[in-house]
């Protein structure tokens, strides 16, 4: 019986996580030019770690500061969701360094963010990561996010 409820409980938690996943990657599209869909996947990215503290919400949650930065009109406020999204993200890569998405997601943070911030310094080891690892994954969601993002 204890089996049995572990199993149960299991199962409920990597379904829970596959589904916050699948969120998270629908909020990131449409965050990109909503206000409203930044917000709610900075939210739940945040509940979502504070819960799970798994690598790959705290990556999501660097992606919704971003997101945030850049519909902030306030430029003081933009550098802080900035500064706050980098710090985050780069925790995030610290606790899975060979997480596919995470590092994808610090290359695209990395080349779409402006030169004057400086924060460039790990695109070229990404990329090599990035398309090296690409053919391990089975993630065909991810994949196609790759091809897209490097015209392939």
């Amino acid at each position: 019986m204890k089996k049995l409820f572990a199993l149960v409980l299991f199962s409920s938690f990597v379904l829970a996580s596959s589904q916050d996943l699948e969120r998270f990657r629908k909020l990131m599209q449409q965050a990109e030019h909503s206000d409203s869909a930044s917000k709610t996947l900075f939210e739940d990215s945040r509940r979502s770690y504070d819960s799970s503290r798994k690598p790959i919400a705290l990556a999501f949650f660097a992606l919704g500061n971003f997101l945030m930065a850049k519909h902030s009109t306030n430029p003081i406020t933009q550098y802080y969701y900035f500064s706050k999204g980098q710090k985050v993200l780069e925790e995030a890569v610290r606790k899975d360094p060979k997480n596919l998405e995470i590092r994808f997601i610090r290359f695209m943070s990395q080349d779409q963010a402006p030169a004057v911030l400086g924060y460039r310094s790990d695109l070229a080891a990404d990329r090599k990561f990035i398309l090296s690892e690409m053919k391990r994954t089975s993630d065909a969601y991810l994949i196609r996010k790759i091809k897209s993002y490097f015209k392939m």
